[in-house]
C-alpha cells in the first residue's frame, strides 16, 4: 500500500487516538468528503462502501475509547508521585496494544475498501490525497523536508 492513500485512510484515525474535536472520519458520511468527490463512483461501489464503514463503525469506536482510556491512564500513571515505574510500563504497554489494534483494524478496513475501486479511482484518491497533504504541510512531507513532485523524481532512462 502507498503511504499517500495510507495516510489518507489511516492519519485521520490516528490523529483522534489524542484529544480532537467533531466527529471521526468514519463517523460522518464518507460521500461528503472533497477527497472522493468526482471519483466517479457507481451505485454498487457507493452501497459497498456504506456497508463497509457502517460495518466497522461501532469497533473502531470501541477501539478509539480503548486508545483514549490507555492514553488517560498512562498520563496518570505518569503524574503519580513517587512514581511507579511497574504501573507506567504496564500502561504503556496497555496503549501500545490499543493502539495496534486500532491500526490493525484501519489497515483491514482500508484494504476492504481498497477492493472496491478500480485501479484508476485508488491512484486519483491517492494523488489527491498528496495534494492534500503537500497543503497541509506547506509544501513539505509530514517528516519536514521537501517533497518534489513525483514527475521531478521519476527515473529517466
Amino acid at each position: 500500500m502507498r503511504k499517500g492513500i495510507w495516510a489518507a485512510l489511516v492519519l485521520p484515525a490516528v490523529m483522534f487516538a489524542q484529544a480532537r474535536q467533531g466527529p471521526a472520519w468514519w463517523e460522518s458520511p464518507w460521500w461528503n468528503s472533497p477527497l472522493v468527490q468526482n471519483l466517479d463512483l457507481n451505485e454498487a461501489q457507493q452501497k459497498d462502501i456504506r456497508n463497509t464503514v457502517r460495518e466497522y463503525r461501532g469497533h473502531l469506536m470501541d477501539l478509539r475509547e480503548a486508545v483514549q482510556r490507555a492514553d488517560s491512564d498512562l498520563q496518570v500513571a505518569l503524574d503519580q508521585s513517587p512514581l511507579d515505574q511497574r504501573k507506567a510500563n504496564e500502561a504503556i504497554e496497555h496503549l501500545a496494544t490499543a493502539r495496534g489494534e486500532l491500526t490493525r483494524t484501519i489497515s483491514q478496513m482500508t484494504l476492504r475498501l481498497r477492493t472496491i475501486l478500480t485501479n484508476e479511482q485508488w491512484q486519483e484518491l491517492e494523488k489527491r490525497q498528496e495534494e492534500r497533504r503537500r497543503g497541509a504541510f506547506g509544501g513539505r512531507s509530514k517528516g519536514g523536508s521537501f517533497k518534489p513532485p513525483a514527475a521531478a523524481t521519476q527515473q529517466r532512462p
